[in-house]
């Protein structure tokens, strides 16, 4: 069960010293991804998709999984008494996973990309709409100032994958050339090393336990404790033989999100917890979803 999660961490190796001996490129690869590969993945997955009371079943589903984890994420931050900036900091680590670089590199080493498709639901619909609804409003009561729901709004529709999801559901009523689906199928297929190398490139490994005893709790909340509550739900309420069950699983389990990082640090909430998270977080979730997905099969 390691072989899929190797070149996972081959990818993170490469960017990371890419970085060391040359220079950070990260900003550009996201870009693209961002531009680029993203959109291509939301359109070649969700143009053939056929959107009914199920995928609206699991939108939902999805949303409610991510409150879950913000609850937690805000009872135990109650309880460790944090000042209200670790605080918040501490809620938005603990509770917006990784769903999309992260997430679908993970879905298509262990599941194929066939299955990425749900995990695109749980990022748009889920990790990404919460983060920069309730998301931002948690980041600007812990920094003081005010966001307006106008710039939420626009940060929410003019998101290129958002973007794309739109222009993909108008052109379901019409017939795709099939070389624009090859052509989205190839640039999608560039989303996995390009986002790995990008993430390794952002490792920073000096000062990597600053602030451990808050980044500890976050990365055991978020990847240990909230995955194994939702598995022994799925287990005992639903089964967890179904493919989608298990992928499901994996996007709740991923590490932060870079996203949210860079959220959180613009929005003035603390640098070295939300840095330090992520960097922990990618490392420490290949042991992890190597564990679920092991324990998965």
């Amino acid at each position: 069960m390691l072989d899929p999660v190797l070149p996972i961490a081959i990818y993170l190796a490469l960017g990371y010293l890419f970085k060391v001996f040359f220079h950070d490129n990260s900003k550009q690869l996201i870009e693209f991804i961002i531009y680029f590969s993203l959109p291509s993945i939301v359109f070649s997955k969700i143009y053939p998709l056929i959107i009914d009371q199920r995928i609206i079943g699991l939108i939902l589903m999805f949303i409610c999984f991510i409150l879950f984890n913000l609850t937690l994420a805000y009872l135990v931050g109650k309880l460790m008494r944090l000042n209200r900036t670790y605080f918040a900091t501490f809620m938005i680590m603990a509770t917006f996973g990784n769903t999309s670089f992260i997430g679908f590199s993970y879905i298509d080493a262990f599941y194929g990309q066939d299955f990425i498709v749900y995990g695109l639901i749980y990022d748009i619909f889920g990790s990404f709409l919460l983060l920069v609804s309730v998301g931002m409003f948690i980041i600007t009561w812990g920094n003081g100032k005010k966001n307006s729901v106008k710039s939420i709004s626009k940060s929410i529709f003019l998101f290129p994958p958002q973007i794309m999801f739109f222009v993909t559901l108008i052109a379901k009523n019409f017939e795709i050339p099939n070389f624009i689906l090859l052509t989205t199928q190839t640039l999608g297929s560039t989303l996995v090393p390009l986002a790995m190398i990008a993430i390794g490139m952002k490792l920073e490994l000096k000062n990597i336990f600053a602030r451990l005893h808050i980044v500890s709790v976050a990365m055991i909340l978020k990847m240990i404790v909230v995955p194994i509550i939702i598995l022994i739900g799925f287990k005992y309420f639903y089964g967890i033989d179904q493919t989608w069950v298990k992928v499901t699983i994996i996007e709740v389990a991923m590490p932060p999100m870079t996203m949210a990082t860079v959220l959180a640090i613009k929005g003035g909430l603390d640098e070295k917890i939300a840095i330090n998270s992520l960097v922990l977080g990618v490392l420490l979730s290949l042991f992890t979803i190597t564990m679920y997905t092991t324990y998965l099969a």
